[in-house]
């Protein structure tokens, strides 16, 4: 603002007292000049953004076809790493579009424009799905009558992707690899032709890797985190618990919450703190999405911790760690009673933990708490084919701890099913009663000693 006075200012003096008529048509041309240079690095940002989410939804499938034990591991913590990047690249995309009403349609015009690439394909677009349905209801008329004709392809094309894994629900028991359709397994075979899913590790060392930090006393503290820790192997055979990641969502996490109670199953749900609300010089305040976990303690589900931004926590420090920790618990002991729904468990976003994330939960008389069936749903996006893997993996391992996203569609509409092909294959339900886990069976059979 003070730079775009500064240059007034100059222009004035430059035209002077005995050159009036040069001063204002040379003032419009700057402001005009200058209106044009900010349109055309809105459209750059808005272009930029769209490239780099469906970039990332090919490194996230590219991922996925890692070849070993260890690249899978890999694969998937950085894989989760590049979606919740695309979560945040979403919501940036929306603001990007919607900031100015006057220049709303340039910019929706902006991003289909990329969307419309001969380089990209419908398979590409199905990751832009989630914003179009948020700009859709925002847009003018014409826009909006686009977004619409462009949800409705892509609701058709998950039609076509998804009927095998549809058909795939029905085998029992889950055994073979996971059924793919032939287009998709062709856009996934292109994608994956000149990039391994070694090369997308190594191009993320970067962002996720760091230098190790000693930590001293502290290293008891790590062990006993470490012994504490669920990972899904204490569960009885034939038990699963759900678990939903990254919420509150204000729309998707009252509609799983609708499909829990219909079905009869409980499930914890690791929240964010920063949208459970505030904390500022110590202080905790709920924020607009109490309601939601009013309601889900009023219908017997629990509440965990999963730290205040969702950063990568081995990279940050001992203090910055603790206060991702604090923060999010602060909230909670405001909002969730204890012996109610507070479960005292802390799931590390992306599952990343190191000796120093692990001594801060202890420290914090936390449980960490992570998985061991993947739905995948960060990355893949059909939903018949996220509910075949759950069921399959479950399978597999026998019992477990489910991670799911309350923050997406596709989980959603993958939930029924999940729920529905576990219960027919025997699983039980485990729940949180307020101070253990136990199984809902006639015996009311404890899981944890």
């Amino acid at each position: 603002m003070h730079k775009s006075r500064g240059a007034v200012t100059w222009l004035r003096s430059f035209c002077g007292r005995s050159r009036p008529t040069l001063y204002h048509p040379l003032l419009k041309a700057c402001m005009a000049t200058a209106m044009l240079l900010c349109a055309t690095v809105a459209r750059a940002e808005v272009g930029a953004t769209v490239r780099e989410l469906i970039e990332n939804q090919r490194r996230i499938l590219i991922l996925r076809q890692a070849a070993n034990q260890w690249e899978r591991a890999e694969a998937r913590r950085a894989g989760q790493y590049l979606f919740f990047r695309n979560q945040e690249l979403g919501r940036k995309l929306v603001g990007e579009i919607t900031h100015s009403a006057q220049d709303m349609p340039e910019r929706y015009r902006e991003m289909t424009g990329v969307l419309d690439e001969p380089s990209y394909s419908d398979e590409d677009r199905l990751i832009l799905r989630s914003t179009l349905d948020a700009l859709s209801h925002k847009l003018p008329q014409r826009e909006r009558g686009d977004a619409a004709r462009r949800l409705q392809g892509l609701a058709d094309l998950r039609k076509v992707l998804g009927a095998d894994f549809e058909t795939a629900l029905w085998r029992v028991p889950l055994k073979s690899a996971t059924p793919l359709g032939a287009q998709w397994a062709a856009y996934v075979s292109r994608i994956s032709h000149d990039t391994t899913a070694m090369q997308v590790l190594e191009a993320l060392d970067r962002e996720l890797l760091t230098a190790p930090e000693p930590i001293g006393e502290l290293t008891e503290a790590a062990a006993k985190a470490r012994v504490l820790e669920w990972n899904g192997e204490e569960l009885p055979d034939n038990t699963v618990l759900l678990t939903f990641d990254d919420g509150p969502h204000p729309g998707h996490t009252p509609a799983i919450l609708d499909i829990l109670k219909e079905q009869g199953v409980h499930a914890v749900f690791f929240q964010i703190g920063r949208n459970l609300g505030e904390v500022s010089r110590g202080v905790a305040t709920p924020g607009h999405n109490q309601p939601i976990v009013v309601r889900l303690l009023l219908e017997g589900h629990a509440v965990g911790n999963h730290s205040f931004t969702h950063p990568v926590l081995p990279k940050l420090n001992r203090q910055n760690i603790a206060r991702e920790i604090a923060d999010t618990q602060a909230l909670i002991e405001v909002m969730v009673p204890e012996g109610v729904g507070r479960t005292g468990g802390f799931r590390p976003p992306y599952g990343a933990r190191d000796d120093k994330v692990l001594a801060q939960i202890d420290l914090h008389h936390l449980r960490s708490v992570v998985w061991n069936i993947d739905s995948e749903d960060w990355a893949d996006p059909l939903p018949a084919s996220i509910a075949h893997r759950v069921v399959q993996e479950a399978e597999k391992a026998g019992h477990g701890i489910v991670l799911m996203h309350d923050i997406h569609a596709r989980t959603v509409e993958a939930l029924p099913a999940v729920i529905r092909e576990l219960k027919k294959r025997g699983f039980q339900f485990a729940r949180w009663n307020g101070r253990k886990l136990v199984v809902d069976l006639p015996s009311s059979a404890d899981v944890q000693p």
